[in-house]
């Protein structure tokens, strides 16, 4: 992304240093100046394009920085929104793993619990089985976060857990 920035910044400057008279850009580093204040947004003012196709061009990186921006922006925003959305999921995942722990259960009476709740004897759990076991436990949560919560121990996808995904 910094690569492609930069790369606009010296493009645009090239050109701004072209189009713009002597007496209003001075050098290349003043050109840079008026890119880097622009594509930024800031707009100190101290320099500005006079030129008609310096105004143009200087609205052109103005759209230009501004979709460019927007890419990482959103990348952020998504990543953001989707944590936000599953922190009740992870909430009561953590939730649940301290009700294990706290309730004092050991690997062996986790192993019983799994197998009496095992209605069907395949020595998994689908959803239904698990959700028989979330009461047992103490633990509420509404039927559609707990199925996101048994996706996340359904490791293989198969939309059944054994022990060890359970673990």
């Amino acid at each position: 992304i910094l690569y492609t920035l930069l790369l606009i910044a010296l493009a645009f400057t090239g050109c701004i240093y072209i189009l713009e008279p002597r007496d209003n850009v001075q050098s290349m580093s003043d050109a840079l100046w008026l890119v880097i204040i622009t594509m930024s947004t800031v707009g100190y003012g101290d320099i500005s394009p006079v030129s008609e196709r310096g105004k143009l061009l200087t609205s052109i990186l103005v759209i230009i920085s501004s979709l460019y921006m927007a890419i990482p922006i959103g990348i952020v925003g998504s990543a953001f929104s989707k944590v936000w959305e599953d922190r009740d999921r992870l909430l009561l995942l953590q939730q649940m793993r301290d009700r294990i722990t706290r309730a004092g259960y050991t690997r062996e009476d986790l192993a019983r619990m799994f197998d009496e709740l095992d209605n069907d004897g395949d020595c998994q759990l689908n959803f239904d089985e698990f959700k028989e076991m979330l009461p047992l436990m103490h633990i509420e949560m509404p039927t559609e976060v707990a199925f996101r919560v048994f996706e996340t121990f359904d490791d293989d996808g198969e939309g059944t857990i054994d022990f060890h995904e359970f673990l």
